[in-house]
Order: structure tokens, then C-alpha cells, then sequence
């Protein structure tokens, strides 16, 4: 038993060093972008290295033995869904610079509420205080608030894109990542509660 749990340990801080690096390179990559002149441009060549970093973490999750079979088949899908949007954003940014759209008011715009997102600090990877006991919560509360980033810029691209095809990305990045963080909430919660997996899974998908 004793074995086991040393095992656990070792893999919840090898995930754990594993997501903050992966967080870290993120952060490095969103920062980094050029201002191209067009809010869409913008939105998507940041967004793409958001998704690489859910995909990451979702390999990681999977990687250092997560139990939880809720979780393990939410990562599986992040890592298809968002890798098949990570082809699908950089042929759309392509097309965009290809045609040279831009709208300096619009990108600037949207560039000031981007920015905003790293200077005031709000979107961490860590629960204040948190300090999870198993991979299963560190990837639920990790994801969570990746997503809720996700989100977040895919709201306030709504308000600065004319681009048909971006806002149909961005709609549908709200409405899928909306349903996972209420999902992992609710996984979460049955964890720190202790209760058995068959409880999370009784829920309605997405509830």
C-alpha cells in the first residue's frame, strides 16, 4: 500500500512539474504574438497555442495515471477536438493574412482586453489555496480554469470579429467548454467529497 501511494505521490508532482512548465511555455507563446492589424488574425494565432497547452496537459493527465474514467475519456476528447481546432485555426489565420484584411480599430480593441488577461493575473492554473491530492483533481482543476480562459477570449473576439467562420469557432469553443468545466466542477467536487466514481458518472452528460 504503502508502495502504491509513494507512486501516486511521485506521479501527482511529476504532472504537476509538467503543467506548470506546460502553462509557463503557453504563456510565453500567447504574450509573444504580433499585432497583425486584424482582431481575428489575433484571436486565433493566440488561441493556438492555448489549445496545444490542453492537449498537453491532457496527454500528461493520461500519462501519469489518471483513474477517474469521466476524466480520462474528457481528456481524450480534448486531445481530438482541440488538435483537429489547432489545424483548423492555422489554415483559417493563413487565409486571413493571405487576404490582408484588417481593421486597426477593431484589432486594437481587442488587443487592450487580451493583454488585460495577463497583466491582471486572473487566469492562473492553480486554485488559491488548492492543493489537489491526486492527478484526477489536478487535472480538473487545472482544466478548468484553462478552459474558463478559453472562453473568456472566445467572448471577446465575438465582440470585435466581422469574420463568419471565426465566430462560429468561437461560439462553438464557449458552448464546448462551458459543458466541460461544468462537468469537471462536478467531478471535482464528488473527489474532494470522496465519493465513488458511480456518483459523477450518474449525472446527465455535461450537468
Amino acid at each position: 500500500m504503502d508502495g502504491h501511494s509513494a507512486s501516486a505521490d511521485q506521479n501527482l508532482k511529476s504532472y504537476l512539474a509538467d503543467q506548470d512548465r506546460q502553462m509557463d511555455q503557453m504563456m510565453t507563446g500567447m504574450q509573444g504574438i504580433p499585432q497583425s492589424g486584424s482582431a481575428s488574425v489575433d484571436f486565433l494565432t493566440g488561441m493556438i497555442p492555448h489549445h496545444q497547452a490542453a492537449v498537453d496537459m491532457a496527454e500528461s493527465y493520461l500519462k501519469y495515471g489518471g483513474e477517474n474514467k469521466e476524466l480520462k475519456e474528457l481528456a481524450e476528447n480534448i486531445i481530438e477536438v482541440q488538435r483537429e481546432e489547432i489545424d483548423q485555426m492555422e489554415k483559417m489565420a493563413g487565409s486571413l493574412k493571405e487576404k490582408g484584411t484588417h481593421n486597426e480599430d477593431q484589432a486594437k480593441a481587442y488587443r487592450q482586453e487580451y493583454d488585460k488577461m495577463f497583466e491582471d493575473g486572473a487566469h492562473g492554473h492553480h486554485m488559491p489555496d488548492s492543493s489537489p491530492a491526486t492527478v484526477d483533481e489536478a487535472f480538473a482543476e487545472g482544466m478548468m480554469m484553462h478552459h474558463q480562459m478559453a472562453v473568456d477570449m472566445a467572448r471577446s473576439i465575438l465582440e470585435y470579429t466581422d469574420n463568419e467562420e471565426v465566430t462560429q469557432l468561437a461560439n462553438a469553443i464557449v458552448e464546448q467548454q462551458e459543458v466541460e468545466i461544468s462537468q469537471m466542477k462536478g467531478i471535482l467536487e464528488g473527489l474532494q467529497q470522496g465519493q465513488p466514481e458511480s456518483a459523477s458518472e450518474s449525472r446527465p452528460a455535461g450537468q
